[in-house]
Formats: structure tokens, C-alpha cells, sequence
């Protein structure tokens, strides 16, 4: 709970719409912010973090919540992966996937995250589990047999106080002053977290060196992401478009980053929701994704141009970013920020709190939901 990731935000406006819903919320955690958590309405509770790497790791926390429960006794006790509840599982990554479209391979036995959700998941004590993606429900129902009446799809929700047209275009013109990016000028913007490989930077940069091969001169190219890019960036350099491209570490004000681009792109091989993708919708950027990226499944049947086939190859995705960018209908930005609404975390309050009396129902506590 120290960084800006999906799986942390996520985690955050569960604590905030829990709070407002009359819970105390605590967050177990080896590591957080305490001062972002309390700003979520939530109380920090730091378990002791096993100090070397390693599955052995992922179960020592799991031992370190169970003791924490007996005590506390919680009326709900939600996990976020790693740990087991009779309640509710929230999934955010399917590693045994990942590892099969990215590298095509198993993984290793003993792998850390895989041999925890092995244990979790497999071990089948919840009451139900939660995932990001229709795409994430089908691959756990196949992998570990959870009957598919027990597996929810819930879409991430974005903040809409930080995500929107207005925020993200009040600083336009600086911020792609900034950014390098010259009058005539288009860029096009690729964010994230982190993890390059399964973002499929090295996609991106092949795509950008083709857009620069039919178009000289004409796109500029950012990445966004905490994650190691001297390949990348020699990559880059390698064919061609070192030039075009601009890099940057992960920024607190993303959503003037959104705001600056005329085209967001996720090649990812594989991404479990990918809230960047809500989130720069909401911004009014226009975007365009892979179908293997669980956020697709709110473009396909709507907007079935912005997603492309994982079988398309380079030459596919960079005729596709050229028609999107060079068209003149801009609207396009501004219909993806109304639609996308529906799926900021105010509108995701209902459905947590329909789940939670579920939860309480089934469970026949008297706790008041």
C-alpha cells in the first residue's frame, strides 16, 4: 500500500466506500502510507514482514492475518490475494496466465504469488471471489474448478475527482510544452504502473518505429512507468526513433498526463483490468487497447474499433493509431468520458454494498449492513 498501482487504488476506494458505509476499516499490510490510508477513512495495522523474498513469504503473511482475525474478530474480513477469509477473495493478477502469453511457458514451481493463490483459491473457503475482468473469471474458473456462480465481475472504479475532462486539459498546452511536444505535433502515450514486458513496451516501440517509417516526423511517443528501461530506451535507439520518444517515472498528477495525449495505447500480452484505461477514458483521451486487457470488455460490443485482435501484428496497430489520431471527428474523447461514468468507483457504491448484504445474509450475523 506505498505505491500508485491499480491494485492499491482499488484497495483504497474499497476502504473509503466501506467507511462511508458505517464500517471501521482497518488495512493489513507489511507496508503503507499511514497518512493516504487514514485520508481513506481507514486505520493502518502493519504485520510483520517476513525479510526475505519467496513464497515462504506470501504464507507467513496469510499466518500473520489469521492471528490478527482470531483476536479482532472482524465482522468481514476481505482479502486482496494473499490471504485466506470465509468471506470475499479480490483478485487483481492471474500470474499462471501471464506468464503463459508473455513468455509462453509454466511458471516455476514454488513461484511466490502463484503458490499463495494456489493455497487461497484452490483451497476453496470463500464465500465467493471477486475479480477485474470476465477475462480474469473464466481463467480461474478453468485453473482451480471455483464454480462459476461464486466468481463476480466487479470493473475497477476510477476516482472521478481526479479523473475527468476538466482536470485533465486545464494544462494541455503546458504540459505537452513540456513534455517536447511540438505544434502539429501528435502524441501518443502508452501508462502505466510499471512491468514493461506484460505492458508490451517493446510492442510499443515497434509500432512507433512504423508509424516513423510511414510518417516521418509526424508522432511523438511516451511511456509512463516505474520499471527498469535501458532496454527499451536502446531498443528505441536501435530502430530509429530514439527521438521520438519521451520517458518518465510514475507522476502524481497523472491525469494531466492523460489529458496531454491525442491517443492512449495498451498493447499489453496480458492485463487483468488495466485502470489506466477507465481512467484516461474518463480524462476524454481517446484510446486504444488489446482484447487481452480486461478493460476491452467495456469498449468491444460499444466501441469495437478501439480494441484490437492479440493475433494483429505491428503493421495492423500502427494503421489503426493512424486513422484514430489523424482522424477529424475528436468527439470521440468526449463520448468515451460520458460512457465511461457508469464505471467510476461512485457508481461501483451499490454493487459493494449489495455484496456486502449478501455476505451478511449468507453468513447469518447479526452485523448491519
Amino acid at each position: 500500500m506505498e505505491k500508485s498501482t491499480g491494485a492499491s487504488r482499488v484497495a483504497l476506494a474499497q476502504a473509503k466506500l466501506l467507511n462511508e458505509l458505517g464500517f471501521e476499516v482497518s488495512l493489513l499490510v507489511e507496508r503503507g502510507n499511514a497518512e493516504v490510508i487514514a485520508d481513506h477513512g481507514a486505520s493502518i495495522v502493519k504485520m510483520w514482514r517476513w525479510p526475505f523474498k519467496g513464497a515462504f513469504r506470501r504464507f507467513w503473511f496469510n499466518r500473520r492475518v489469521q492471528a490478527w482475525r482470531r483476536r479482532h474478530r472482524p465482522d468481514v474480513l476481505l482479502s486482496h490475494g494473499d490471504c485466506e477469509t470465509s468471506d470475499t477473495v479480490y483478485v487483481h493478477n492471474c500470474v499462471h496466465l501471464a506468464e503463459h502469453y508473455i513468455r509462453g511457458r509454466k511458471l516455476p514451481g514454488g513461484h511466490e504469488v502463484a503458490s499463495i493463490h494456489d493455497h487461497v483459491l484452490g483451497g476453496g473457503k470463500f464465500r465467493q471471489v471477486v475479480v477485474n475482468s470476465r477475462l480474469m473469471g473464466n481463467e480461474l474458473s478453468h485453473r482451480y474448478g471455483i464454480d462459476p456462480a461464486k466468481i463476480e465481475v466487479s470493473y475497477p472504479g476510477y476516482d472521478p475527482h481526479q479523473f475527468n475532462v476538466q482536470h485533465a486539459r486545464a494544462e494541455r498546452a503546458l504540459k505537452r510544452q513540456e513534455l517536447g511536444v511540438t505544434e502539429g505535433e501528435k502524441l501518443i502515450g502508452l501508462v502505466t504502473s510499471g512491468n514493461f514486458a506484460k505492458r508490451n513496451v517493446a510492442g510499443f516501440i515497434e509500432m512507433a518505429a512504423e508509424l516513423q517509417r510511414r510518417y516521418p516526423g509526424r508522432y511523438r511517443f511516451l511511456v509512463v512507468g516505474k520499471d527498469k528501461s535501458t532496454k527499451y530506451q536502446q531498443q528505441a535507439l536501435d530502430s530509429g526513433v530514439a527521438d521520438r520518444f519521451v520517458w518518465r517515472s510514475m507522476v502524481p498528477d497523472v491525469e494531466t498526463v492523460f489529458g496531454s495525449l491525442d491517443l492512449f495505447v495498451l498493447p499489453a500480452h496480458i492485463e487483468e483490468f488495466g485502470l489506466v484505461v477507465a481512467e484516461a477514458m474518463a480524462c476524454g483521451t481517446r484510446v486504444l487497447v488489446s482484447d487481452r486487457v480486461g478493460a476491452s470488455e467495456l469498449l468491444k460490443d460499444n466501441h469495437p474499433d478501439l480494441v484490437m485482435q492479440h493475433e494483429a501484428d505491428c503493421d495492423d496497430w500502427a494503421t489503426r493509431i493512424a486513422s484514430l489520431v489523424d482522424s477529424e471527428d475528436l468527439s470521440n474523447g468526449d463520448v468515451l468520458a460520458s460512457y465511461v461514468q457508469q464505471f467510476s468507483y461512485l457508481a461501483q457504491r451499490e454493487k459493494l454494498r449489495a455484496s456486502l448484504q449478501r455476505l451478511a445474509t449468507e453468513g447469518n450475523n447479526n452485523t448491519d449492513y
